[in-house]
């Protein structure tokens, strides 16, 4: 691992934590979590960006949705853009999600649900077109009927100070991950915005890092060389996490992510 050149990318990061919607860093420097924050705004209002209190049910309930919905294959965006229409519709109830009528309803007009997010709001476009996938709403009714157990799940693991219990739970739910497989990578993305925003006591740090495919391949980048376990088991995603939280702490899997999106002005 190069050290030099990984203190140059925090530093990149930091310098240009107002060009990316997704830098979202504290006082300290640290990160404050990606969903404190969308960078989304809408339009005609005052100002006030799309954030999710998770100390609030229904807020966290979108968050679980997001971190689904970001299993499925696609961008980051679709996700993200997901997230607001379901609080900003007031679709973010866990009772809506365990109806099958009601879901059914919602993917037949999921194009105009995004468009009404698209024509809405102001955030920066990606270079390909941002989509609703119809199996994101597969994965809200299976989050739905498994709330109160994740909710449980949760509590034991703070109470027990030992969060194996939820990583277990939540990496056997089949149906949250692409096509019926379960959510694996992802899962430290909950731990994460959980503890930054320090909903649940004891959350590891080491278990906050999501080692997923843009992550992985900036990690192997010659410049940093930082060797990162596969992602084939639940094992090895958290030692990922691990490796990652070793080197950048608090900041997380965010240099890494950030680093396509920044490299261009490694020279500057």
């Amino acid at each position: 691992m190069n050290n030099e050149n990984v203190e140059k990318l925090i530093q990149i990061v930091r310098k240009n934590e107002r060009e990316l919607p997704y830098i979202n860093l504290d006082p300290l420097g640290n990160y404050a979590g990606w969903v404190t924050d969308f960078h989304m705004y809408e339009k005609g209002s005052s100002g006030v960006p799309v954030k999710l209190d998770l100390s609030d049910e229904n807020n966290m309930f979108v968050l679980f949705a997001l971190a689904s919905c970001w299993s499925r294959t696609g961008q980051w965006q679709n996700s993200a853009c997901f997230a607001v229409y379901l609080k900003s519709s007031e679709k973010d109830k866990v009772s809506y999600w365990r109806d099958a009528e009601f879901i059914q309803q919602e993917k037949v007009f999921r194009e105009s649900a995004l468009t009404q997010v698209l024509n809405g709001y102001d955030l920066q476009k990606p270079k390909r077109q941002i989509s609703f996938r119809s199996d994101f709403y597969d994965s809200l009714y299976i989050l739905a009927n498994q709330w109160e157990a994740i909710r449980q799940s949760l509590k034991d693991s703070e109470r027990n100070r030992d969060y194996r219990m939820f990583i277990a739970f939540m990496s056997e739910i089949h149906g949250l991950g692409a096509r019926q497989n379960t959510m694996k990578i992802k899962i430290p993305l909950l731990l994460r915005e959980l503890r930054i925003q320090d909903v649940y006591k004891n959350i590891p740090g080491k278990w906050c890092c999501v080692p997923d495919e843009r992550v992985r391949k900036a990690a192997a980048d010659a410049r940093f060389s930082i060797s990162l376990k596969s992602n084939n088991t639940i094992k090895n995603v958290l030692k990922s996490s691990e490796i990652i939280y070793d080197i950048f702490h608090d900041l997380y899997d965010l240099p890494l992510f950030a680093y396509s999106d920044l490299k261009e002005n490694w020279d500057n």
